[in-house]
């Protein structure tokens, strides 16, 4: 676009519950974001929210890995909230195992801690400069909901990292036009209104 005008982001429906508030959360950002049931073109960038189970969630969004490839491929901007990132990679342990879109290398793993889900505020920290983490300080505290992540942080992709109980994950990742959080921007308070706002600009400059 580049034009100045609020861009329009499809946040993809498929299963999951938090479609809502990222709705909220981007209209506060400046973006137009419509609820849709299939990434689909027309669109400035695509959303995959994420509260769900991994199997679930591939079986509804898996038939559709051609259609975001080829968005991939125009160069529209993807934001994988959660389970919408864990969905970027090539398997998950979840259920048994599945299958992911395999849009990244790498699998998801369950954490290795006492207590799961890992649930609340945490401190992410900074490993690279990131455009989707741009204007969050390092040391910053989001929100995660979570008992399951990539847990490879030592890939060019990572933006941002956390731990729960010592063992540090991928908290946020950058590999345009894929760009992903483990933690939930909607619920994160300021830093996850930067990153929405980072991702709108990142959607409205195309």
């Amino acid at each position: 676009m580049g034009t100045g005008k609020s861009p329009r982001i499809g946040i993809v429906k498929y299963g999951v519950g938090n479609v809502f508030s990222v709705a909220a959360g981007l209209s506060r950002a400046g973006a137009i974001p419509e609820i849709i049931d299939a990434p689909s073109k027309g669109y400035d960038a695509i959303v995959l929210p994420g509260v769900g189970a991994y199997a679930p969630a591939m079986t509804r969004l898996g038939p559709h890995r051609d259609k975001i490839l080829e968005l991939m491929d125009e160069g529209t901007p993807v934001l994988g909230i959660c389970l919408g990132m864990q969905l970027f990679f090539e398997w998950s342990d979840e259920w048994g195992g599945s299958e992911g879109l395999g849009l990244l290398d790498g699998r998801v793993t369950a954490l290795r801690a006492r207590k799961l889900p890992h649930v609340g505020w945490t401190r992410v920290r900074h490993v690279r400069e990131c455009r989707l983490v741009d204007g969050i300080s390092s040391g910053s505290y989001v929100y995660f909901v979570h008992s399951y992540a990539n847990v490879d942080t030592s890939r060019e992709f990572v933006c941002s990292t956390a731990s729960h109980e010592g063992q540090e994950f991928v908290a946020a990742l950058e590999s345009p036009p894929l760009y992903g959080t483990q933690f939930h921007p909607e619920r994160s308070d300021g830093p996850g209104s930067v990153v929405l706002r980072n991702f709108v600009r990142i959607a409205s400059e195309r």
